[in-house]
């Protein structure tokens, strides 16, 4: 499950990422994806720039661009715990990547939710995991609610 490009990956740094991706995450996932000295083990998606089914969609196709398309992404929360929903679609587009089009990746999201996916990343990684989160809190909140115990298996939390 994971992906990395050919480099030994006990130099790797495990990664988990979660995202809303719009323009800025989409730039944020293609740099990641292509750094030699990480190791993206799983991209999660949350409701943020725009819807999560959106949100997931555009994840899949940066990633397929990226030639990171087997990397797992997996669907979150599609809204906030406690305010309403507000889109960025003034500043990313209806679709969040301000109608930019991508070649269609012919991945599929996992199965699994997001909070499943960063725990079984978290569980079958070796080393702790970086867990980035460029989107709104949403999928961490609940993830640190479920399993608070896997917080120790975390090297951070990067926002």
């Amino acid at each position: 499950m994971h992906w990395s490009k050919g480099h030994d990956p006990r130099m790797a740094n495990p990664l988990l990422v979660d995202v809303d991706t719009g323009v800025d995450d989409a730039l944020a996932l293609l740099f990641l994806a292509r750094h030699p000295e990480l190791e993206v083990l799983g991209v999660t998606c949350v409701a943020g720039n725009t819807d999560v089914d959106r949100v997931v969609r555009n994840t899949l196709d940066v990633l397929h661009l990226a030639g990171a398309g087997t990397v797992p992404v997996a669907r979150g929360a599609d809204r906030p715990l406690i305010e309403p929903r507000r889109p960025a679609s003034v500043f990313h587009g209806e679709d969040g990547l301000a109608g930019y089009s991508l070649p269609v990746s012919p991945h599929s999201a996992s199965p699994l939710p997001a909070v499943e996916l960063m725990k079984r990343a978290i569980d079958e990684s070796a080393d702790p995991v970086t867990l980035l989160a460029l989107g709104p809190l949403t999928n961490v909140a609940l993830f640190l609610r479920l399993y608070p115990e896997r917080a120790s298996r975390l090297e951070r939390i990067v926002f």
